[in-house]
């Protein structure tokens, strides 16, 4: 059997070039989630950020499971806010690009692993909204944003003994890496919270309702080759989709909608009125 093919969404950057020369946009992901999919036993698919959606919906005809990886600040406004002093990256095309995937995915249940913006990503597209700026909007907080030297677990979640997250570990507490400013705050329809920091910020969800959902706000990508039970998390997203590749083969998989359907989240209408 094929191995399953893994999508990974990519964002974009500007690429450093010398005084006088035309600035190059580059995009892709970082290599670590490359890595950790394919060690897992995947085959990735890199996804760039573009705004047609009979491409990404071809895409999404092909894939076995979806990876939102991390990158810059969703548009507050996707999710009814105005814009804190400190929120930066914003990219309006890969917003729609990933909440599109993420609304194909949710439609097809096709499995899904959310990592740090991916997280905020899926919580965002199923209703929720995020805190904008950790330090700045939750008391107390512990650093959430590492300047390491190397890779550093910076600090401990507790995970919920019930949840998908404590099978897939093993744990029900565990040190993790940190890169972000921002995290979920009101959950999404279908979501619960599957671990949070110990000041109460929310590092993980899942669906709760069983289906083949989980996003992490930490980097596991970045932890596996020095902290090879980070690799668990991959596992998880193959195993998953190796099961949806053989049901999908075992009958004939149901079609994405031919036309627009009714916006999900507010991404959306907010894009179609601009």
């Amino acid at each position: 059997m094929r191995k399953p093919l893994i999508i990974i969404t990519a964002g974009k950057r500007n690429e450093a070039t010398a005084r006088g020369e035309q600035q190059t946009v580059v995009s892709g992901c970082n290599v670590d989630y490359v890595n950790a999919v394919v060690g897992a036993g995947g085959a990735p698919l890199l996804l760039p950020s573009i705004a047609d959606t009979d491409a990404l919906r071809a895409a999404m005809e092909v894939a076995d499971g979806v990876l939102l990886s991390g990158g810059g600040d969703v548009n507050a406004l996707t999710y009814g806010e105005e814009p804190h002093l400190t929120s930066c990256y914003q990219d309006p095309i890969r917003d729609d690009m990933e909440f599109e995937v993420t609304r194909l995915a949710l439609e097809a249940n096709v499995p899904i692993l959310g990592v740090c913006r991916g997280i905020q990503v899926l919580n965002v597209v199923m209703g929720g909204t995020l805190i904008q700026d950790i330090p700045s909007q939750v008391p107390g907080a512990v650093k959430h944003y590492a300047q390491p030297l190397d890779v550093t677990l910076l600090h401990t979640i507790e995970i919920e003994p019930d949840s998908l997250m404590a099978r897939v570990t093993g744990a029900t507490s565990m040190a993790v890496n940190s890169w972000h400013h921002q995290t979920v705050k009101d959950l999404g329809h279908g979501l619960r919270v599957n671990s949070r920091a110990r000041d109460g910020v929310i590092e993980g969800v899942e669906s709760s309702d069983g289906k083949p959902i989980l996003g992490v706000q930490f980097h596991p990508e970045e932890c596996v080759s020095l902290y090879p039970r980070f690799r668990v998390f991959f596992d998880w997203l193959v195993q998953e989709a190796s099961a949806y590749a053989r049901r999908s083969s075992d009958e004939e998989a149901e079609p994405l909608p031919s036309q627009p359907m009714e916006p999900l989240h507010r991404a959306f209408a907010l894009r179609e009125s601009a």
